[in-house]
């Protein structure tokens, strides 16, 4: 009687790990290709949505800058409107004095309530205009033009504040693009008594549809996008500018979606706030319409984008990835393979010596197998093994899964971490004033090491910080000190009150009572004066001249007391001075017997090496590592390299300066003095018009509250240009007051809203590429620069 094979049985569960293995591993495959082509799609959409954004975000501020700059030009003319009032003469000065400080506006004018004194029942309108022989004014009311019954008087007194008028083309004036500005005046009972307007011509809008700026990701897409193109319309669909000059005024949205053979209704979700609109132009192709709302404004920027080139460039990356992923499929179903066969080689092995025994090739080593009963017996035996052998394998498949999720969660853990903290360098390649260089070095896959660093008002904030204990709980406390150190320092320039809003919030809760050693640092970039805060930390050592730890106050660390009064120290850091700052993974390193590298080695390290940020780390971590050798890391360790590196003024090309007392009689004096800087250092009319506001507004803030009521003072103005930038440099001996640290104006507001002077220093950051305060000896010190190319 022939034996069956009672042993087949793990021949099949061999073959059929191997192929639920190879088989999963395809389906995994399959669906990771899939998740990568929508997530290439979507990253590239997102991409263009950014770029597109980015760059519109640039020309909706620069025509908000010019609403603005009207805006404030017309309030500020308001009190000498207000002086003349009983003189009609005077009242032609207004608005021609109006027009003469502000280049950009082509009319102005005041346009009287009939019914008010002392003009009652005679319309009265002094009105000033531009042209190409200079400024002329007239009476604006005639027989012929009642201005009572136009928009631009009637919408403001309707609406009771202030509007901007729909476009309209200055038919007989040039044949351009207008626009009206319409403010109402209000007497002390809150009557509307006239009506104050600025017009001002729109064809410095062309630039914004015939030119479309690079932005982050720009220079990748214009390689993609060749027919990109902007235009502007208003809520009612009338066009503002557009490259083609024949959609001004006599074509609407509607028109241009007809023209494009798209759908007119989609003009309907365009101008009823809807900001993607996707439609196809005359010849099938996929177009995308990106608008944006203009601040303040009835006016949407619409930028139109064709899909063509690059639905060709994603679909080519697709094919590509397709291409790799079956390569990778064969390579992993083949390594599945033969991994399994190792695993179940033992199995094989026992069940082909079955088979023989079955067989009777070793009936000489075994009892003969005689009866049924002693068979199933010997069947279920190593059913039994089989069963445990694979229970084995499963629970040392299920571990090495479990330890591959912890570490590759780790891994995503460090890489988030890690993206938290400055990683390029030279981190300002367009600043020649600052070098600086970082490394962050954790004992564990996470750590509780920080450090950062930006640049705001011409000032270098920067910080080094050290949290107690390791590891993930570590981390998330240094996450969120360094979240807070960005958050507090943006609006406040002081590390003494930077230091105290952290240490709330880190005391408030601190359930776990972890803490954080914190230095905080603000490098004044112009001057080289740096303010100070430590809490708890390692004190910085300054390498220059000479090579010392900077004097530290003993505070306690963060979290551990809250509302501490955290001392604040200031000193001169001199040109070429690198600071460098570290944490005690440094001092602190072992070698194997336990003996640590110290602050005297740092020193004597950082003797022998260059004083440049980057050569300074790297040598310093090279000591570290040759000292401990290969004992293992005990701690974070984290380095920050600042050099101060301002250099001289060199090719000055213009020097002027001016002082002026705290009259504001003398502010005409002011604008002389810029018009005549700006036009040497060859400044268009529009630039020298926005500088020439921010330099009065801080002028004149100078002189209404510097010095006390009834005090002569001065102000002084120096202007200085090379081949890169112009700065102004305005100096009292005044109250102390640091500009810079206002909050800022919220936008949103009508005019009439608005605190007086927060607009005015908002405008100012808005105009000028920097600013920067500081207090020395006793002098207020407002630098304002803006870059000539």
């Amino acid at each position: 009687m022939k034996l069956p094979k009672i042993f087949h049985r793990e021949h099949t569960i061999a073959e059929r790990m191997t192929w639920r293995v190879v088989g999963t591993m395809t389906i995994v495959m399959t669906l990771f290709l899939a998740l990568v082509c929508a997530i290439l799609w979507c990253l590239f959409y997102v991409l263009l949505i950014f770029s597109t954004k980015e760059s519109m975000n640039v020309y909706d501020e620069r025509i908000n800058n010019i609403f603005s700059v009207v805006e404030v030009a017309v309030s500020n003319n308001v009190p000498e409107v207000e002086e003349n009032i009983y003189r009609e003469h005077r009242e032609f000065f207004a608005v021609e004095h109006l027009l003469a400080l502000n280049p950009i506006i082509m009319g102005a004018a005041v346009a009287y309530n009939p019914d008010y004194e002392p003009k009652k029942g005679e319309p009265f309108s002094p009105y000033a205009y531009r042209d190409s022989k200079g400024i002329h004014t007239k009476q604006l009311n005639t027989p012929e033009y009642d201005y009572v019954h136009h928009e631009w008087y009637t919408k403001p007194i309707e609406q009771g504040k202030a509007t901007w008028s729909e476009p309209y083309l200055d038919e007989g004036g040039g044949e351009v693009m207008m626009i009206t500005y319409s403010q109402p005046l209000l007497n002390n009972k809150g009557e509307i008594y006239a009506v104050q307007t600025a017009d001002i011509a729109l064809d410095w809008l062309s630039d914004i549809t015939q030119k479309v700026d690079s932005t982050l990701f720009d220079n990748f897409f214009n390689e993609l996008l060749h027919e990109k193109y902007r235009f502007i319309v208003t809520r009612k669909g009338t066009f503002v500018a557009h490259p083609d000059k024949s959609y001004l005024v006599h074509k609407t949205i509607y028109d241009f979606f007809k023209e494009q053979g798209g759908d007119p209704e989609k003009a309907d979700s365009l101008l009823s706030g809807k900001n993607i609109i996707h439609f196809s132009d005359q010849n099938g192709d996929s177009m995308i319409l990106f608008s944006d709302e203009i601040e303040n404004t009835d006016w949407l920027t619409c930028t139109i984008i064709p899909l063509k080139g690059i639905y060709q460039f994603v679909w080519s990356i697709i094919g590509g990835l397709i291409g790799i992923i079956i390569i990778g499929l064969i390579i992993v179903a083949l390594i599945c393979r033969s991994a399994i066969r190792r695993v179940t080689k033992p199995i094989t092995q026992f069940a082909n010596s079955a088979d023989e025994i079955a067989s009777g090739n070793l009936a000489a080593e075994l009892p003969t197998i005689n009866t049924k009963d002693e068979m199933l017996r010997l069947h279920n035996s190593f059913a039994t093994m089989q069963k445990s052998l694979i229970q084995q394998i499963e629970e040392t498949i299920s571990a090495n899964e479990e330890k591959g999720r912890i570490e590759s969660e780790l891994n995503i853990a460090r890489d988030i971490q890690m993206s938290m903290l400055p990683k390029t360098f030279p981190p300002f390649p367009d600043r020649n004033d600052v070098e600086i260089f970082g490394q962050q070095n954790p004992a564990k896959e996470v750590g509780g090491d920080l450090y950062d660093f930006y640049v705001r008002d011409e000032k270098l904030f920067f910080c080094i910080g050290d949290v107690s204990g390791k590891g993930v709980p570590a981390s998330l406390v240094m996450a969120v000190t360094r979240t807070l150190f960005r958050t507090i320092s943006f609006k406040e320039a002081q590390p003494e009150r930077i230091m105290f809003g952290i240490n709330n919030a880190l005391a408030n809760n601190n359930e776990s009572n972890m803490f954080v050693t914190l230095f905080i640092g603000v490098l004044d970039l112009p001057t080289g004066r740096m303010r100070y805060a430590n809490a708890g930390h390692n004190a910085p050592l300054l390498i220059g001249q000479t090579i010392g730890l900077l004097p530290c106050a003993a505070n306690v660390p963060l979290g551990v007391q809250p509302d501490w009064k955290f001392n604040q120290q200031e000193t001169a850091i001199d040109i070429n001075t690198c600071i460098f700052l570290y944490t005690d993974g440094l001092t602190e390193a072992e070698n194997a017997d336990h003996e640590q590298f110290m602050e005297e080695h740092m020193i004597n390290v950082a003797k022998d090496t260059p004083h440049q940020p980057q050569p300074m780390i790297e040598q310093m971590f090279k000591a570290v590592q040759q000292f401990v050798g290969n004992a293992e890391q005990s701690d974070d360790l984290t380095m920050l390299a600042i050099q101060y590196t301002k250099p001289q003024e060199k090719d000055v090309k213009l020097q002027r300066s001016i002082t002026l007392p705290n009259d504001i009689e003398k502010v005409p004096l002011l604008a002389e003095f810029v018009d005549e800087v700006c036009e040497i250092v060859g400044f268009d009319m529009s630039t020298t018009m926005g500088i020439n506001l921010a330099l009065e507004e801080a002028v004149v803030n100078v002189m209404s509250y510097a010095y006390p009521l009834g005090t002569v003072g001065n102000v002084n103005i120096e202007a200085m240009a090379n081949e890169k930038r112009l700065k102004f440099i305005i100096s009292d001996w005044g109250t102390p007051f640091d500009p810079t640290a206002e909050k800022e104006v919220d936008t949103t507001l009508s005019a009439e809203e608005r605190p007086i002077g927060g607009l005015g220093i908002h405008l100012v950051r808005q105009i000028m590429d920097s600013i920067n305060y500081e207090r020395i000896d006793g002098m207020n010190v407002l630098t304002l620069r803006k870059k000539l190319v």
